[in-house]
C-alpha cells in the first residue's frame, strides 16, 4: 500500500506516519487550521483550546508536530470544501488572523513602511549635507521607487481576496 491511499488525515501532502521529520507545507497548515475549525465550531474544542492548537499547528517545524496539534479531534474521511466553508457566527474572532493569504501581511507591511521611512530619512540626510535646501530635490526619485513595493504589500493586505486554492489530489497506485 502507497503512502497515498489511507492517511490518517487525507488532507496532508504526505502521510505524518511515513515522514514525521518532513516540513510541513502551507496547505498542511491550511489543513490543520481548518480541521481545529471545524471541531471548535462543533464544540469539541473551546476558545482556549483553539488558540493554544493554532499557535502550534502554526509553529508546527515537522508533519510529527503538525499532527499532535490536531490530534484528538475527529478527521472527516475526505477534505473538501465543508472544512472551511463554516459560517461566520460559529467561527470565534481568532479566526480572523489564521486567513492563510493574510496571516503576515499585517507584519511585512509594518515592517516594509519602517524600512522605506528609513531610507527616505537616509536620502534626506545625505540630500541637506550635500547640497541641503534651494537645489534640485533628487531624493523624490529613490524614495518612489523604494516605494512602489510597498503598493503591493498594501493591495496584498487591504485588497480583494485572492482566487481560493486548489488542492491537488496526490496521484494512487491505480493504473
Amino acid at each position: 500500500m502507497s503512502q497515498w491511499q489511507t492517511p490518517p488525515h487525507p488532507g496532508f501532502s504526505v502521510d505524518p506516519s511515513v515522514a514525521p521529520t518532513l516540513r510541513p507545507s502551507t496547505a498542511d497548515r491550511d489543513y490543520a487550521d481548518s480541521i481545529l475549525r471545524t471541531a471548535h465550531a462543533e464544540g469539541r474544542l473551546t476558545d482556549a483550546e483553539l488558540a493554544a492548537r493554532v499557535e502550534r499547528a502554526d509553529s508546527a517545524w515537522s508533519l510529527r508536530e503538525l499532527n499532535e496539534a490536531v490530534a484528538g479531534v475527529s478527521v472527516p474521511t475526505t477534505p473538501g470544501p465543508n472544512l472551511t466553508s463554516l459560517p461566520s457566527a460559529a467561527m470565534p474572532p481568532i479566526v480572523g488572523r489564521l486567513d492563510p493569504a493574510r496571516r503576515n501581511a499585517q507584519l511585512v507591511l509594518t515592517r516594509s513602511v519602517a524600512g522605506w521611512l528609513a531610507l527616505a530619512v537616509l536620502f534626506n540626510v545625505i540630500w541637506v549635507f550635500t547640497r541641503g535646501p534651494g537645489h534640485y530635490y533628487w531624493p523624490i526619485w529613490p524614495m518612489l521607487a523604494t516605494a512602489l513595493p510597498l503598493v503591493g504589500l498594501v493591495i496584498a493586505r487591504f485588497g480583494p481576496d485572492p482566487a481560493p486554492v486548489r488542492h491537488v489530489q496526490p496521484p494512487t497506485d491505480a493504473l
